[in-house]
């Protein structure tokens, strides 16, 4: 039994769920999460599926490019276990269609954004934050994200970083301890420095920016923690980040 209230619930879903297609039964009820034992279990093959925060920063390139824009990425499965796999609804407010086959995803611009401004509840799924205020901002849109408590305590407080470095750009932005307020904005003129607080997801949310505003990127290989090869994909895509 867990003791008070549960963070990062798609997580114990996660781990629950990958134990029931190797044959385990699970349940989740409150806060007991029961597992039953098993003498043995048949050999099975999986598919790991990609992870879903980091197809967050193409989704935000598709956001911010032409109508017509198209971008493939492998591999990711409709029905997916991650909580983070709430993009693909998400990213159809700002004109970002998402098509499934054979364990790959498309991700098409088909529309422009026509909201002024929306609001999402990112409790079950935080670590999308960052792009998500990143790609209002590149869009000129207005955001209020809510249930953001634990931004505080990841690698470097980002709720703080984000208001510090998109007040760089001239964003109008405020947080509190859970969450953060974006009033449509435009871009302030070049000669941005980010600084990316040896946070990895800091300078993965900011590089899709560099499509609307040349900038220049302190420690940016930072990415290295979870996607080595970031900015090296990011090239394919005719990207020019001058990285410090």
């Amino acid at each position: 039994m867990l003791i008070g209230k549960i963070t990062s619930v798609p997580y114990i879903k996660m781990t629950l769920g990958l134990l029931e297609r190797i044959g385990v039964t699970t349940s989740f009820v409150g806060n007991t999460i029961r597992v039953t034992p098993k003498t043995a279990i048949e050999p099975i093959t999986l598919v790991v599926e990609s992870d879903w925060s980091s197809a967050s920063y193409f989704y935000s390139i598709v956001a911010l490019s032409d109508i017509g824009s198209e971008v493939e990425l492998s591999s990711y499965r409709k029905n997916s276990l991650q909580g983070d796999s709430v993009l693909s609804e998400l990213y159809k407010g700002f004109g970002v269609d998402t098509g499934f086959k054979n364990n790959k995803i498309v991700l098409r611009k088909i529309a422009k954004c026509e909201s002024r401004t929306v609001n999402f509840d990112l409790s079950n799924a935080p670590d999308i934050a960052q792009t998500i205020a990143v790609t209002c901002f590149g869009l000129g849109v207005g955001c209020y994200l809510t249930g953001l408590h634990t931004l505080k305590i990841k690698e470097t407080d980002r709720l703080e970083a984000m208001k510090t470095e998109l007040l760089k750009f001239g964003a109008d932005i405020s947080v509190s301890d859970k969450d953060l307020t974006l009033q449509p904005s435009k871009i302030a003129p070049d000669q941005v420095v980010v600084d990316t607080y040896n946070d990895h997801r800091m300078a993965m949310a900011f590089g899709p920016l560099a499509m609307k505003n040349a900038f220049e990127m302190n420690d940016a290989e930072v990415v290295s923690k979870s996607y080595p090869d970031f900015w090296k994909d990011l090239e394919k895509l005719q990207f020019n980040v001058r990285k410090l």
